[in-house]
């Protein structure tokens, strides 16, 4: 009787409750408001592809991964036409918002009588359930409040390159776009985010987070006592992990991509157009999760060989969703010379085939000890093999893209996991085959707990709530610290930029070159004595008519406390400085303020 009262209630909430984003709201409701304006969106998405797969009926937390590959790819085709605004990004989330409430209204019978049978059996999957939405809003809005984000991923800064895509419709700069390790998947769907409402793109993660443990829970079916203390074991492991970063960086995203295809993989018939999309999605995020996409797409399409329209599909689908990202950055790469490529080169690396040998030689014994020791289904086994061959392939590519593949071992692992989890949890196995995953979740727990800084579980989860008063009361937003210094410089002029807040410049104005990435860093030394400037043949390269500098705070204090470098480098001819600063020794200085130089090569 509850249950018939609740469902018609709920499937009313949902077709509604998306649409209060444009309402007046403002702090934590308009947060929520626009969560749940991008989550509808990507349902709406999703249907469209379960229609044309010809699926009537699917897990909505399935269905919403399905829709966030799609809309990846419609915001990567975009960003290849050079359209991919703001406005663009808002048409997208609104668009598939109306697909969502529409396709709910039509079938409001057939979706409250689910709601009502749902609620109608055991109810025990309604405790982690809780658990799962308390933290995930916690997480959500404290992200949102937070105004200090890590910036840099691959070779680009994530902010900055957000407000050039929003600005422009387009990744046009070389420099300061992901050089090594992307495609720029992820800053589609946080530019997605941007369209859902202002300034939500730090909250893509969290929402990510809410979404991979959420569909992870719709498979478990906690029905009973056993199944809901796996499911809740695996929430509070997730929350509480010190490694997987909540900031705007590929993680949690990349989980629930790999979560929809191991599900998918799962299923007697996988549906195939839907894997293809999730595959290519998951490939345009980091190429480290390229091997995951490619065993998923094999062995789907190892079932159906015979099947010529299937394999057609599983290709042309794929090629679909990344192929515009790769347009995108073509563009970009060739928007200027490739002397400035050269003189932003990596040092040298091992051969591809040197590589891809180290890759085979960590992915083949890691795959034999995996299928050996774990249960036997067959997602366990596909995930199993996917994940042995991504992390070879991390391992191998660290040798060429540093530090920022090695965090890539955490979505990898944390997707291959929470697969086993749902296994235990579906079989109820005990014994060692359960022991142990409990055992590694525990340690996982208390390392989160114990963990220093601001990686410690509860650090994390007190600095969430201090971010909630930050909603309540937004400070002001600051003065833009570039807009009068460059107003001299006239529009459409191209500048080289090394500013600390890149995404605060004005993409549409000017064209815009950020050097301050790792790939410029290398090229930035201090250097004794008088010497040229090795920016000078990238500069030259670029065209760059003006270059801005800002100093950081670490530069100013080091200026005003060692005497040595007061006496030698600010005399009226200085004879030391880095090889950015030393621009400003033989070209013109036009206008100085506070920390900033801005500095004319045209003279």
């Amino acid at each position: 009787m509850v249950a018939a009262v609740i469902a018609p209630a709920l499937a009313i909430l949902a077709i509604a409750v998306p649409w209060l984003t444009l309402l007046p709201l403002h702090g934590g409701l308009a947060v929520l408001a626009h969560a749940i304006t991008l989550v509808a969106a990507f349902h709406g998405a999703g249907l469209v592809v379960a229609r044309a797969t010809g699926q009537r009926v699917g897990s909505p937390l399935l269905i919403v991964q399905w829709g966030t590959a799609a809309l990846i790819g419609l915001s990567g085709l975009a960003t290849a036409l050079h359209v991919g605004t703001l406005a663009l990004h808002a048409v997208l989330v609104f668009g598939f918002a109306a697909v969502h409430t529409g396709s709910l209204g039509l079938g409001f019978a057939g979706h409250t009588a689910r709601i009502a049978d749902r609620l109608s059996g055991p109810r025990t999957w309604l405790i982690p359930a809780a658990l799962l939405a308390g933290l995930g809003l916690l997480a959500v809005l404290g992200a949102a409040g937070d105004a200090v984000v890590r910036p840099f991923d691959d070779e680009g800064h994530v902010v900055a390159q957000l407000r050039r895509l929003l600005d422009t419709g387009q990744l046009g700069d070389p420099i300061g776009y992901p050089r090594h390790a992307q495609l720029g998947g992820q800053l589609a769907l946080a530019a997605l985010a941007s369209g859902a409402g202002d300034s939500f793109a730090r909250t893509v993660e969290p929402l990510a987070l809410v979404l991979a443990l959420g569909l992870v829970l719709s498979r478990i079916r906690a029905r009973d006592a056993g199944a809901a203390l796996w499911a809740m074991l695996a929430i509070t492991t997730a929350f509480g992990l010190a490694l997987a970063p909540l900031d705007p960086l590929p993680c949690w995203t990349a989980v629930g991509l790999c979560l929809a295809l191991y599900t998918m993989l799962s299923e007697a018939e996988p549906p195939t157009l839907a894997l293809a999309i999730t595959a290519g999605a998951l490939v345009t995020v980091r190429y480290e999760l390229a091997p995951i996409a490619a065993v998923c797409v094999v062995a789907a399409w190892w079932r159906r060989r015979s099947d010529h329209r299937a394999t057609a599909i599983l290709i042309g689908a794929v090629f679909a969703v990344a192929f515009p990202f790769l347009v995108a950055r073509m563009i970009a790469w060739r928007s200027v010379p490739a002397d400035a490529h050269r003189a932003l080169a990596s040092p040298a690396q091992l051969a591809f085939v040197l590589r891809a040998l180290l890759g085979a030689a960590i992915a083949a014994p890691l795959a034999l000890v995996l299928r050996l020791a774990l249960p036997g289904s067959r997602a366990v086994r596909i995930a199993a093999l996917a994940s042995a061959v991504a992390l070879g392939g991390m391992l191998a590519h660290a040798t060429g893209a540093g530090a920022y593949s090695l965090r890539l071992a955490w979505p990898i692992a944390i997707a291959f996991a929470l697969v086993l989890i749902v296994e235990l949890a579906r079989t109820r196995a005990t014994g060692p085959a359960a022991l142990l995953p409990v055992l590694v979740l525990l340690v996982l727990v208390l390392e989160g707990r114990d963990a220093p800084g601001r990686l410690r579980w509860w650090r994390r989860l007190t600095t969430a709530t201090e971010n909630l008063d930050a909603l309540r009361r937004p400070p002001a937003e600051p003065a833009d610290p570039y807009a009068e210094l460059l107003a001299t410089v006239p529009s459409g002029a191209t500048v080289a930029v090394w500013v600390n807040d890149p995404e605060r410049l004005d993409y549409a104005r000017l064209r815009l070159f950020d050097l301050r990435t790792p790939a410029g860093a290398r090229l930035r030394e201090f250097r004794w004595g008088p010497h040229a400037s090795r920016f000078e043949p990238l500069l030259a390269a670029l065209a760059a008519q003006f270059v801005l500098i800002e100093r950081d705070d670490a530069h100013v204090q080091r200026t005003q406390s060692d005497l040595l470098y007061r006496a030698l480098c600010q005399t009226p001819r200085p004879v030391c400085a880095d090889d950015l600063e030393a621009l400003a020794l033989v070209h013109p200085v036009v206008a100085r303020q506070a920390n900033l130089t801005l500095i004319e090569l045209a003279r």
